[in-house]
């Protein structure tokens, strides 16, 4: 762990006696259930995917995969794209406040540049979330969690370098009146209600109503700008949560040709930030900070979804998506995490960031049937997407600046049979992109209606690509299934305020796949290799050795990722045993950058370097991350009881190509545990525990003005229980 002292191995021995303990617990604990009734071996129930646009068993879908179900998520406490970090191998999610690093396989974002954009493309509810603002949002009433790892160049195309996440709802059926309830209460102040319910209108109209609220106290206690508990109150508690969510939807089907949906989401989170600490202020573990100055981080939006199925050709079925969404950012930070009364050396100020964006999607897909011997689906995409901003920074000049993104986009894929078994695919996608800045920003002083100092003429860029891929599969058997696909993804260029251009990025993903089933498919495995080319690399750096601050964003050519993931899960008497993980070997191209004074803490280096970055591990791309869970089923009279446990590994992840000590977030090993009562009346009530061994470790670093760094801590033992009824 960068920058804690001698602590370091006390803490790697605490760690391990604590995951000792835990695994000894969860084996004693597991065969002392065998006292009642265990249900008999069941075959694991088979995944349907839907990302392709066609459900497809995920055992022969040819994508390195991982979907979790509703009930996945509640047994595995995950809630956000945060906590499903932890069970995906290959994913990586950091929080920076107005900023998410969203990756996988180390593709995605690593950098803060302005207009910069995420290459792993999410889409809820079957359209495009065009920034990652709003990634923080709660997993509620969710049916599946879809995440699709390398390159997407084909359905998902732009942004999806990475990979994709697709998040969908429950939605409303026509199955008669259905829904819940259920309440959480915990420790941190942890508590939470949330209701869904489905109703008909009619014989052809059906409706969906759900909402969540929930609120959390912080795991920090900040002493304020005093900088002495009791004395003054603190503006502000970092850490702390108030989310809600609310989404309506309504299902018209006249006849089993038309079906439209229609859904509103209505989001509101609000927090006073992220509990940043400084590695000088307070080594970790600390979660005591003091601030002179109110932070805030407010986070909401309207979204309106609609996506009409039709079936009334015999040559092809027709599918239109389309969602429009405003979204209203308010952040407020202390730029120097502390107080001058404690330390006025450092005292820096705050910094003010207030962004508004709309934006729309859209969506057209012709899908032919699944019965003839070429399938094949075509679509076109579009993107209107404007975001006007200002920040108000610490020295009190205002900036104002208005991000806009225009995508266009056709597709297509066809299938087709070669012989009993092997298919062929081949799709195609052509991206048009227009990103940049209109030509009425300013920097001003003296409030926004100051002083003009600087006029900001940046333009709008066009950006145009070619991605795609092509796949072989051969069933061998219907329980063994093997696969090697080459695509391409992309993801655009950009600019800065200040005319500073940088281009696009390509990734050119090498993959196999082996997906299998055993024991009447109550074991099921998969693994996949790969190798990917990533040019164009998107990084900030200094180029000009004589003024170490004019950072700017350029590409990296040559940067190459490889690596191995698998997945298994296996059902025997009861139990139920599922494990995951990741290796990855991702290296920078050729660059060199310079090295700023200060970079190491105390003055070192005294003078500008410079160093080049070939061979250095590239940002949030842990080489090895992996997960292993134990559950077991124990039937009951009047309900069943089940017990699992979880053990989630996250390899060290460095956040900057510097590869200071202080620019490394530490490997973690976390263990969940849960224990859940399903009676046959509807009712059920679960323990869990999240972090079970109270781990103290770092989620976030990150470079402060002083060149030693900052850090944020992962949330504590989280404790609590859940009473839900289903009807």
């Amino acid at each position: 762990m960068p920058c804690t002292g001698a602590n370091n191995g006390e803490w790697e021995v605490s760690m391990k006696t604590r995951i000792h303990t835990a695994c000894l617990l969860a084996t004693c604990a597991m065969p002392a259930m065998a006292f009642a009734q265990t249900t008999e071996s069941e075959p694991l129930a088979e995944i349907v995917v839907t990302a392709e646009r066609r459900s497809q068993d995920i055992q022969k879908t040819p994508i390195s995969i991982v979907v979790l179900t509703g009930e996945d998520l509640k047994e595995r406490g995950v809630t956000d794209i945060n906590t499903l970090a932890a069970q995906t191998p290959s994913l990586s999610y950091t929080d920076n406040g107005n900023t998410k690093y969203f990756n996988i396989r180390g593709v995605g974002i690593s950098e803060s540049a302005p207009n910069q954009t995420v290459g792993v493309a999410v889409h809820w509810d079957g359209t495009y979330v065009a920034r990652e603002f709003v990634f923080g949002d709660s997993f509620f009433d969710i049916a599946s969690v879809e995440v699709l790892r390398g390159p997407q160049g084909t359905y998902t195309g732009q942004n999806a370098s990475g990979g994709a996440l697709y998040v969908n709802s429950v939605r409303p059926d026509f199955d008669g009146t259905s829904g819940f309830a259920e309440a959480t209460i915990g420790n941190l102040g942890h508590r939470q209600l949330g209701s869904g319910v489905t109703f008909q209108l009619s014989d052809t109209m059906a409706a969906r109503v759900s909402g969540q609220l929930e609120r959390r106290d912080s795991a920090y206690t900040n002493l304020g700008p005093a900088g002495k508990k009791g004395q003054v109150s603190a503006l502000s508690q970092p850490g702390n949560l108030s989310r809600f969510l609310g989404r309506a939807q309504v299902r018209f089907r006249p006849s089993e040709d038309i079906d439209l949906l229609v859904m509103h989401q209505v989001s509101d989170n609000n927090s006073d930030g992220l509990p940043n600490q400084r590695f000088d202020v307070g080594p970790p573990p600390n979660r005591t900070i003091a601030y002179d100055a109110e932070t805030r981080l407010d986070v909401s939006y309207n979204r309106t979804t609609a996506i009409l199925d039709y079936k009334g050709f015999d040559a092809f079925d027709v599918r239109v998506s389309g969602a429009y969404q405003e979204t209203k950012q308010n952040l407020r930070s202390d730029d120097d995490l502390t107080t001058a009364t404690l330390y006025p050396a450092l005292a820096a100020g705050s910094t003010s960031i207030r962004l508004r964006d709309h934006y729309y999607t859209g969506e057209v897909n012709l899908i032919s049937p699944d019965d003839q011997r070429v399938r094949w689906t075509a679509g076109a995409t579009f993107l209107d997407y404007t975001q006007p901003g200002v920040i108000q920074t610490g020295g009190g000049a205002y900036i104002y600046v208005n991000a806009r993104r225009k995508n266009e986009a056709v597709f297509g894929e066809a299938a087709m049979d070669l012989m009993d078994g092997v298919e062929l695919r081949l799709g195609g996608r052509y991206n048009w992109d227009h990103a940049g800045f209109t030509n009425d920003g300013y920097l001003a002083i003296g409030g926004m209606d100051g002083f003009r100092a600087i006029n900001f003429t940046p333009g709008i860029i066009d950006f145009k690509e070619p991605t795609g891929r092509a796949v072989l599969n051969w069933e061998i058997t219907p329980d063994h299934f093997l696969y090697a696909t080459v695509s391409k993804g992309y993801k655009p260029g950009g600019t800065t305020p200040m005319s500073l251009r940088y281009g696009s990025e390509t990734v050119l993903n090498y993959e196999a796949g082996w997906k299998a089933s055993f024991l009447d498919n109550r074991l099921t495995t998969s693994v996949s290799v790969f190798h990917m080319n990533y040019d164009g690399y998107q990084t900030t750096y200094t180029p000009d050795v004589n003024n170490p601050t004019s950072a700017i964003t350029r590409n990296v050519d040559g940067t190459k990722i490889k690596g191995v993931e698998g997945q298994f899960a296996l059902r025997q008497s009861g139990f139920t045993l599922d494990g995951n993980f990741s290796v990855l070997d991702a290296t920078y191209g050729d660059l060199t950058i310079v090295e700023p004074v200060g970079l190491y803490g105390n003055g070192r280096p005294t003078v500008a370097t410079t160093a080049n970055l070939k061979g250095r591990t590239i940002p949030y791309a842990p080489k090895f991350s992996g997960g292993l869970g134990l559950s077991y089923d124990a039937a009951m009279d009047g309900g069943s009881l089940t017990p699992s446990i979880r053990v989630s590994h996250v390899g060290a992840q460095w956040v900057t190509f510097f590869q200071a000590p202080y620019h490394q977030i530490p490997q973690r090993t976390l263990v969940n545990a849960r224990i859940a009562y399903q009676s046959d009346e509807g009712w059920s009530l679960a323990a869990y525990a999240n972090n079970l061994l109270d781990e103290d470790y770092i989620s976030n670093v990150f470079q402060t003005p002083n060149g030693v760094g900052g850090y944020t801590l992962g949330n504590p033992a989280e404790y609590g229980v859940t009473l839900s009824y289903r009807f």
